[in-house]
């Protein structure tokens, strides 16, 4: 029915939701980081399909990436996207899946040089537009800017973290191309992958300068709220039945208490996590900043090109975490692509490129990064937006 309103996630700052409003989804937050990689209106976007144009790589190398309309979001804490319409990818030839492959380097390499996180699998979209173009993005932008070293920090792949490790590895954002590529995905797809990831890496660091003053002179940079977690959304549920560890803060104490799932944020440029202190959304409130609190880590600088040391790491030791991610027993000897060359050993991998630079990585590499590949195939779907799972099939059957 046109104009009805049907309330979509978690509750926060005083009962707000996410609203689907026909063609429209309302978001009760800032929808800028959203607009800025999703718009195909945006200054970050245009300046992406021009360089990309000037170098050779065509203005359609960032195409995987939605192109939605943003409404009513200007000067607003809220704002209205269009919502995404594509179809399922259908059956793959081989080129889908080196097309899809390479979306995939790019993907893990865009999102991991912008510093963007919370991309698992409910979270993102897989599909063909109405041009026929392979798109593969989030949903939600609410983390951006972070200094991260290594793809598993976007979730995108799998953190090693014993703690949290079975959790990533179901969420992981690329199990959602798994159902196209197979499991495991094969020598030829891994490379293109990995030539892609290389290759948006470069581009992006030689106009990192360029991005960084398109990026300054956004006036909503210094303003628009940046999500920080504390928690999991699942912890916060289990607080309201026991006590959790660390104990809950005041803060999340009483957005618990108003039924709320607590919602905090930094500020580019400031100090400090905020948090809404009424419900006008006017007042800040602010967790101490000295003491056993959580503290912020650091982000990317705009105003030196979002330059850091942990550029290096991300090229080298990232590539080899994607490698890792995807390696199977029966990938075995040497595969080349005109990007690179890969050679799996019993307990090496080596990766040569046509410049003369070498990789070399044992082949475990299990304490960066865990495998994608499960043996259940929750997330693992064929339709556009992942389908609400509550319980994961593998679990259930042991049950």
């Amino acid at each position: 029915m046109v104009g009805s309103k049907v309330p979509l996630g978690d509750s926060h700052n005083f009962g707000r939701r996410v609203t689907l409003r026909g063609e429209r989804v309302a978001k009760p937050r800032t929808v800028f980081w959203e607009w800025l990689v999703l718009s195909h209106d945006s200054p970050l976007r245009q300046l992406l399909a021009e360089e990309t144009a000037r170098d050779g790589l065509g203005r359609e190398f960032f195409g995987f990436l939605p192109s939605l309309k943003f409404y009513r979001w200007r000067d607003r804490p809220s704002g209205e996207v269009q919502r995404a319409v594509l179809k399922p990818l259908g059956r793959a030839s081989r080129d889908d899946k080196q097309e899809l492959s390479r979306v995939v380097g790019r993907s893990l390499a865009f999102w991991s040089w912008l510093g963007v996180a919370d991309l698992h699998w409910e979270n993102l979209i897989l599909g063909r537009d109405a041009r026929g173009r392979i798109i593969f993005g989030p949903l939600d932008v609410e983390m951006m800017l972070a200094d991260l070293g290594l793809p598993t920090e976007t979730k995108l792949v799998p953190d090693a973290d014993p703690e949290y490790a079975q959790v990533c590895r179901h969420a992981a954002g690329v199990r959602r191309v798994l159902p196209y590529l197979g499991k495991p995905v094969a020598a030829e797809q891994l490379l293109a992958m990995a030539g892609a990831y290389r290759q948006t890496l470069a581009f992006l660091e030689r106009h990192s300068t360029a991005i960084g003053k398109t990026l300054a002179e956004l006036p909503e940079l210094r303003t628009a709220p940046l999500r920080v977690l504390l928690r999991g959304t699942d912890e916060y549920v289990q607080a309201r039945l026991e006590p959790v560890w660390p104990p809950l803060l005041e803060a999340e104490q009483e957005q618990l208490a108003r039924g709320d799932i607590p919602y905090f944020f930094r500020l580019y440029g400031k100090r400090g996590i905020h948090y809404y202190a009424d419900e006008k959304l006017e007042r800040l409130g602010r967790l101490p900043l000295k003491g056993d609190v959580p503290q912020l880590d650091p982000m990317l600088d705009v105003a030196r090109g979002l330059r850091s040391p942990s550029r290096a790491k991300l090229r080298s030791e990232g590539l080899l975490t994607l490698l890792g991610a995807f390696d199977d027993a029966s990938l075995d000897g040497q595969q080349q692509s005109n990007e690179l060359t890969l050679t799996f050993g019993p307990r090496s991998l080596v990766v040569a490129f046509p410049d003369g630079e070498r990789l070399h990585s044992r082949r475990n590499l299990r304490a960066f990064v865990s495998s994608v590949y499960l043996p259940c195939a929750c997330g693992e779907v064929r339709s556009v937006f992942v389908p609400a799972v509550t319980r994961c099939e593998a679990a259930a059957s042991t049950v």
